[in-house]
């Protein structure tokens, strides 16, 4: 298989961060864009799901309004209540 180099600038921080995730995990950078890129190239979709502004995934978002709005839900905590929504 013939192979290509891609060039990507990013902050050192960036970097530096993503490193340590991929060495915890066994990996390292190139790797880890290789898994990312392969998945593009299998699934045909990113490999992370969108979040909204919030956090959250779509359909997580759209669960939490609809619960918020009713009215047998105590909001007695708030984080808990939250987390309950995620799948």
């Amino acid at each position: 298989m013939k192979s290509t180099t891609i060039h990507v600038r990013i902050p050192s921080r960036l970097k530096k961060a993503a490193q340590k995730v991929a060495q915890a995990n066994g990996l390292d950078l190139s790797s880890c864009i290789r898994v990312f890129l392969t998945h593009m190239d299998v699934r045909g979709t990113m490999p992370l799901p969108p979040l909204t502004v919030n956090g959250f995934t779509e359909e997580e978002e759209e669960e939490l309004l609809r619960r918020m709005k009713e009215p047998t839900i105590p909001i007695d905590d708030i984080k808990a209540f939250i987390d309950s929504c995620k799948p």
